[in-house]
């Protein structure tokens, strides 16, 4: 690691060493009213029972807790989303989560340096089974 004047290391070093880092887990359950609000603002037939993969996304920590990421840099970017489905999700599931920081890009754009921090949350039924995989991009510049 380098040295900063000040003897620490770099806030690029910090989110390096924090990779592994895992949020507090979560638990939430798929309920009718999280389908009709979230289906309401996609502007989808509020009366559908199918749960979208998507839905997901509002049982994400966001933006992460992690504190060296909040060391870096002064705001938060949505970088992009991915969405594995392994078992759909039904109306009344309860799904346990976690979020994981699995790595840390540094760019330099337009406006300045940026870290590109990638984060994983796996959501599991009571019984252990991979239902979602949600793989997120998150900028801090």
């Amino acid at each position: 690691m380098t040295d900063t004047p000040d003897g620490g290391t770099t806030p690029l070093e910090a989110l390096q060493a924090a990779v592994g880092w895992t949020g507090p887990e979560r638990v939430d359950v798929v309920e009718r009213r999280h389908l009709r609000d979230y289906r309401r603002a996609i502007g989808a037939d509020e009366d559908g029972t199918e749960v979208p993969v998507t839905l997901t996304a509002c049982f994400l920590t966001e933006p992460p807790t992690m504190p060296e990421a909040l060391a870096y840099g002064l705001g938060w970017i949505n970088g992009g989303d991915r969405f594995e489905v392994h078992r759909p999700l039904r109306l009344g599931d309860e799904v346990t989560s976690q979020l994981t920081f699995t790595g840390v890009e540094e760019k330099s754009g337009r406006s300045g340096t940026l870290a590109l921090l990638t984060f994983v949350t796996e959501f599991r039924l009571p019984d252990g089974t991979l239902a979602v995989r949600h793989v997120g991009t998150r900028v801090r510049r």
